[in-house]
Formats: structure tokens, C-alpha cells, sequence
């Protein structure tokens, strides 16, 4: 069905991202199938192949606690689908991987669409849908993890003196600077500790940041503004206070960066709000902050 390829095919031309976690599996079984493995990661779907072609269904297998994907909103998905003839991962269209897009129909199509919006992060979802080959028609299996868009981890306190982060009525963080003048080192302070593995050279990484200049306050640059994406960088590219500052830090964390001008922008000290969403491995894997919990 076209929506459905809509779906698959915007996203895979997404950056996929990989990783690896020790996540606890999960396993929920539907009237028809059973999905098994840790959410974010690829799972594994059992059914009786071929599975006859029906119309498409959507259910939700794990409810998460997290925030409602909204209308025009970022979600992040993990992606996965099966042929439904034999069973097979379709590497092509997408094997546990992480991709960020606008929650819109014309992303998404209507049907997932309607499946998608107020769905929470933490969910993983099961849709079957038949679809047009080349060889005739079949039905396509596909497992959709809704993945965090901001940091889930402990929350740390951060020294005396340094800038203050609150949390707007969006979600975003909000950047208040002290009556000082800015350090003249770099300053790397974790305001929460997330669990996910440690991000390393080499990789590319998901991001939800703010940065603002010091002094001044001036938004430099953010993902959380209207309409922005959360953004996939490569670690090696990036500036260098940057690079330093999230190497090392675990996947759901979020991170005050305070980067002098020689390690950043160059004319001035730029104060950042890091969230680490996910990382791109090497191993085929997603990493992600938390898995998925039954009720």
C-alpha cells in the first residue's frame, strides 16, 4: 500500500543510526505473532509465513511512559520490516534503524499517520500491511519503536556559579547566564546521566541542543526551535569543544557545554544544552537511553 512505502522509503534515506546497548528484551504476543528483543535494537517477529493478505493493521505491543508524539512535531523511530511471504529482515527498507522526521502526513502517509500521533515515547508498535512488488502483492511486517527525544536519565546538580538550565513549557531548555565573565577552558557539566553506552570517536550521534552566545544570551543555534529536527552529526566534524565535550558521555544524557571561542564559533564563548539521543556503532544495533517496559 502506498502510504506504507511512503513511510519506509522517506526514512530510508535518513541517516540510519547504529549502536549497541545491554537493554533487557521484551516480548509481547499478538493474536497472530510474537516480537521478541530490546527495545530500540532489531527484533525478532515470529509468524506463520506466508501470511495471507489482509487489510492493514496497527497495534501498539509496548506502551511507553514518555511525551505523546504530537502533530508537526520531531519523533524518532526505530524502524524494522519483515517480509511477510517468508519472514525475512528487509535490510533495504530499514533493520532497527533510527531515524528522525516531522510527524506529518505527508512523512508519514494518513494511515500512520493516525497510528502514530499520541503515541508515547518508549512504545514499540506492530503494523502489517499489504504492499505491490514486482512478484505480486504480500503483506509487509513492520515494528516501529518510538524512541526518546530528549534526555532520560538521573538527574545531576551542577557546580555553583554555573549557568542555570530550566525547562520551558516545550520541553526545551532554557540557558540563563551568571553576571561573570565566561571561563576561558573548556567546561563540560552533566545535567543528567543517562544510561546508554558511551559515545566514541568515529561514531555519528543524534542531538537535541540549545546554544546560546556568552555574554549576551543570543540563541546561536537550536534544534528545539519550530519546524527543527533533532540532528545527526559525525562526531569527528564537529567543532572541536563539541567533539571533546560529548566524548565519553553516555546516550541519554544531557550535557552544559560551555566552549571558549578557539574550541567553537571563534568570536565568542557559545553555552550549549547537549542532549545525546542515539549513536550510529558500527555492530548494526541502536543505541537508546531505556527500554521498553510491559505494563
Amino acid at each position: 500500500m502506498r502510504v506504507l512505502r511512503l513511510l519506509v522509503g522517506v526514512l530510508a534515506v535518513v541517516l540510519g543510526l547504529v549502536g549497541c546497548t545491554d537493554q533487557p528484551s521484551t516480548e509481547e504476543p499478538t493474536d497472530t505473532m510474537s516480537v521478541t528483543g530490546a527495545f530500540g535494537r532489531a527484533p525478532i517477529v515470529s509468524f506463520d509465513v506466508p501470511l495471507p493478505l489482509t487489510e492493514g493493521e496497527a497495534e501498539v505491543i509496548v506502551e511507553g511512559e514518555g511525551r505523546e508524539l504530537a502533530a508537526d512535531q520531531p519523533a524518532l523511530l526505530a524502524l524494522t520490516a519483515y517480509d511477510g511471504d517468508d519472514g525475512a529482515v528487509l535490510e533495504d527498507r530499514g533493520a532497527g534503524e533510527a531515524r528522525t522526521l516531522l510527524l506529518t502526513p505527508d512523512d508519514v502517509g494518513e494511515d500512520l499517520y493516525d497510528v502514530l500521533v499520541g503515541a508515547t515515547e518508549g512504545s514499540r508498535l506492530i503494523v502489517t500491511q499489504p504492499i505491490s512488488a514486482e512478484d505480486g502483492d504480500r503483506m509487509l511486517v513492520l515494528v516501529i519503536d518510538v524512541l526518546p527525544t530528549s534526555a532520560q536519565g538521573e538527574a545531576v546538580a551542577p557546580p555553583e556559579g554555573s549557568p542555570t538550565v530550566t525547562v520551558g513549557a516545550d520541553g526545551a531548555p532554557v540557558i540563563t547566564l551568571p553576571d561573570a565573565e565566561p571561563p576561558s577552558s573548556l567546561e563540560v557539566i552533566p545535567l543528567i546521566r543517562g544510561e546508554g553506552d558511551q559515545v566514541r570517536p568515529g561514531q555519528e550521534v543524534t542531538l537535541q541542543y540549545t546554544a546560546v552566545t556568552w555574554p549576551g544570551g543570543e540563541v546561536y543555534d537550536s534544534t528545539w526551535a519550530a519546524g527543527a529536527l533533532p540532528r545527526t552529526v559525525a562526531i569527528d566534524d564537529t567543532f572541536p569543544g563539541l567533539r571533546d565535550g560529548l566524548i565519553d558521555q553516555r546516550v541519554g544524557s544531557r550535557v552544559l557545554l560551555i566552549v571558549p571561542p578557539a574550541l567553537g564559533a571563534g568570536t565568542h564563548t557559545l553555552v550549549m544544552v547537549v542532549d545525546i539521543l542515539a549513536t550510529a556503532g558500527g555492530d548494526g544495533e541502536v543505541v537508546v537511553p531505556s527500554p521498553a517496559t510491559t505494563e
